[in-house]
């Protein structure tokens, strides 16, 4: 299985998913891959966790999906049988961490304070959930415990948002970041995938200053020559000027006045600039 550490890292933000049908859950897999995430944590807060996530299983294998909120062991068998790759508790129980050692599928537990950190340690886990991130001191806390606990890595949750989101991501010992904002449930149920990848899109844009894009999303009115370099990857970088922009780096090309997307290449690397 791909290392979790790794493939957290790498995401920067897990979405933390509460679905009220199971029926949604092909539409909302397309909008996770359109917008660039390849990682999912359905939370057992609904009848339907369950079912989501044996169709994530199933159906979208590219997609490591893993159970949250989860309180009882009989909440962890349902996700293993499920297919759940991995299980996010929202506090510290040594009961359903040992279960879930014992059924060796990696569980990330809620933590605090320090007292909850080092029962945790103390079972061999170093990967933690910071929850409720804001409530419990926000980077400040994480900030504090970076050079007590060098071992750990958390993932804080609760209260953080794209405009605060890089304050948690630029601290040594945040892994990524769990989020329910770039995934609205009212959206889910009304089907709105469109907008979910576009939030995704949006949040990724604001972590890395740019949005990496693949042969799988199509650019707007991509044809001939445009076309053909979908097949290798974009990146997408926004300005507020495209013409300028094209003249600042030399780019004779000619743009209209109107245009507000253009593909350009410097090197092996295509670019996408939108305004």
């Amino acid at each position: 299985m791909q290392n979790l550490k790794e493939l957290f890292f790498a995401t920067g933000v897990i979405p933390v998913i509460k679905i009220e049908s199971a029926e949604r859950a092909d539409g909302l897999a397309g909008a996770l891959r359109a917008g660039g995430l390849r990682v999912a944590e359905i939370t057992f807060r609904t009848k339907a966790a369950a079912g989501v996530i044996e169709k994530f299983a199933s159906r979208h294998p590219d997609i490591v999906v893993g159970a949250g909120t989860v309180t009882t062991k009989t909440e962890v068998d349902s996700a293993l049988s499920s297919g759940a790759k991995f299980i996010v508790s929202p506090g510290f129980n040594p009961e359903i961490c040992a279960y879930c050692i014992e059924k060796k599928i990696p569980v990330f537990p809620g933590v605090s304070n320090p007292s909850l950190i080092e029962q945790a340690m103390s079972l061999g886990l170093t990967i933690l959930k910071f929850f409720p991130a804001e409530v419990s001191g926000g980077t400040k806390a994480l900030k504090a415990f970076e050079s007590v606990y060098q071992a750990v890595t958390f993932i804080p949750t609760g209260g953080i948002q794209e405009n605060n989101l890089n304050e948690y991501l630029t601290i040594k010992n945040v892994l990524a970041c769990g989020g329910s904002w770039i995934v609205p449930t009212d959206l889910i149920e009304a089907g709105k995938f469109d907008a979910i990848t576009a939030l995704i899109q949006s949040c990724r844009r604001s972590m890395l200053g740019f949005l990496p894009l693949t042969s799988e999303m199509k650019l707007d009115n991509a044809s001939g020559a445009d076309a053909d370099r979908l097949s290798s990857p974009v990146l997408e970088l926004k300005t507020p000027s495209i013409r300028r922009t094209l003249a600042m780096l030399g780019m004779n090309e000619e743009t209209s006045s109107s245009a507000k997307s253009a593909i350009i290449s410097l090197g092996d690397t295509r670019i996408r600039i939108i305004e």
